[in-house]
């Protein structure tokens, strides 16, 4: 059995189902491209981090026996002042240290991480690596985090890529809560048996949930949207986990309530303003979808670290949602910041006068970046804003069926709406993907061929989201016009 990591750790401190599952290799999540992107771009951060005390020595061995032998002889040796990845073993726990420094009272500490921001829950991570450290011998006297700086740009030195806060007296805290759990947490993994599930609130976050305590329920409390811990607790201590099972006079909200109904009856809800909202829609409409990349190090110039740069859209025009008259798309050079001649595109496309059907408030967010950006281009691009209109606000405000499960997403209500539109068996499928093989291709990771061929797939996937608003908005018009009786439910 493989020793436990922080992750198993810490996941056993979360969940001791998911920790056990972890540990003995039960349903792991496959990685996806975006999954190994991150882990690439971390690697590549903690190497960066490195560069900034050039007198340190990296442990690179893979092997924790290994690593860990050649760790101690370092820290043994008086004339090493730095090491990289240090391993330490203590009984079964396993961890690796980014950069430990010595000092006149022991050993510094420091995380990396790829983050712009210091949180709460790295404090964690750090203090099981500094527990781990302790218990195998090492006087570790100070402890920080290393992040990003949300000022970096390229060009500067790598230095300025990061930021340092000390948390020497928070994690030394958590440490001492830390070492209290080590015995249970040995116990749990350790069992040939997994541990009784029980549902928690961080539950409905969980990758397993659907495996585990929310197996064979179809309309779980977790598909409400918003739901406080505070009422998870008091549906718990009913023994409730389906929405079903909700008594009536439960105190819910509006929204939760109408979703209760819908499930309930097995009828959907239909706003008595659904309509109305439909057809303010004005024709010629443009249905617009952007794609957008953000990576911790910067793709260009100018830019910072997890800045949004617009890096394509897609625009269905119809004389009404029953008619398409065109349909136009861009997509950046990925070797360039291409944002002024994108925004120049999408003024051209736009046009100046119909509605501009998005779906979620996405694009308008992006287009204020523009506007920043491009000053002189604020009134074709405020003209833009004006006109626009979210799709996915009219659905969740007038419009609800059970098998969206507490959610709108353009992915949860088209297959609902619309099952005979797809997004099955196309080379990319969602943004996340989208995004990535963007800044692949910006880091020159593709032959010529291989680019061309993700060029193509990246326009199709675009294409398909307006498209699929297009279906969408024309379903939901016969939707409305068959159900003009229906009152809203509150």
């Amino acid at each position: 059995m493989k020793n436990i990591t922080k992750d198993i750790f810490l996941s056993t401190l979360q969940c001791p189902v998911l920790g056990w599952n972890i540990r003995h290799n039960i349903d792991p999540t496959p990685l996806t491209i975006s999954d190994k992107f991150r882990l690439e771009t971390g690697i590549e951060i903690g190497k960066k981090a490195t560069e900034t005390y050039p007198e340190g020595i990296l442990i690179e061995d893979l092997n924790t026996t290994t690593a860990v032998k050649k760790t101690e002889k370092l820290l043994n040796d008086p004339d090493t002042k730095a090491i990289f990845e240090g391993a330490f073993l203590y009984k079964s726990f396993v961890t690796r240290a980014d950069i430990l420094l010595r000092n006149k009272s022991g050993w510094k500490m420091i995380e990396v991480k790829s983050s712009i921001n210091d949180r709460e829950e790295y404090i964690h991570d750090m203090a099981y690596t500094t527990m781990i450290m302790e218990l195998a011998g090492l006087n570790v006297s100070h402890i920080s985090l290393m992040h990003l700086s949300e000022n970096f740009q390229l060009g500067m030195a790598t230095k300025e890529l990061f930021l340092e806060e000390d948390h020497t007296e928070e994690v030394h805290e958590k440490v001492k809560e830390f070492k209290t759990l080590l015995e249970k947490i040995q116990e749990i993994t350790d069992s040939p048996v997994k541990p009784e599930a029980d549902l928690i609130f961080t539950c409905r976050k969980c990758y397993l949930l659907k495996k585990c305590t929310g197996k064979d329920i179809k309309n779980h409390i977790f598909d409400l949207p918003r739901l406080s811990q505070s009422k998870f607790d008091k549906l718990k201590a009913l023994g409730i986990t389906s929405i079903e099972n909700i008594p009536d006079n439960f105190p819910l909200t509006d929204t939760q309530l109408r979703i209760a109904k819908c499930v309930k009856t097995q009828k959907p809800f239909i706003g008595e303003r659904l309509k109305i909202e439909l057809e303010n829609i004005n024709f010629p409409a443009f249905y617009l979808d952007f794609e957008t990349v953000m990576t911790a190090i910067p793709l260009y110039q100018n830019i910072t670290p997890y800045e949004t740069i617009p890096t394509q859209f897609s625009i269905h025009k119809t004389s009404s949602p029953v008619c398409i008259i065109n349909h136009s798309e861009y997509l950046a050079d990925p070797q360039k910041d291409c944002r002024r001649e994108l925004a120049e595109a999408l003024i051209k496309a736009l046009e100046d006068k119909g509605s501009i059907v998005t779906y979620t408030d996405y694009e308008e967010g992006v287009i204020k970046e523009l506007i920043e950006l491009y000053p002189e281009l604020s009134e074709e691009l405020n003209h833009i804003i004006e006109r626009l209109v979210d799709l996915e606000k009219i659905i969740r405000e007038n419009y609800y069926h059970p098998d969206f499960h507490g959610r709108t997403s353009l992915k949860i209500t088209l297959p609902v709406l619309v099952p005979e539109m797809t997004y099955e068996g196309m080379g990319i499928a969602d943004g996340e993907t989208a995004s990535t093989y963007f800044a692949l291709m910006a880091l020159g990771k593709y032959t010529d061929e291989e680019a061309e061929k993700i060029k193509k797939n990246l326009l199709i996937y675009c294409k398909q989201d307006t498209l699929a608003m297009v279906e969408i908005h024309k379903k939901l018009l016969k939707i409305s016009e068959e159900n003009q009786s229906h009152p809203e439910i509150l």
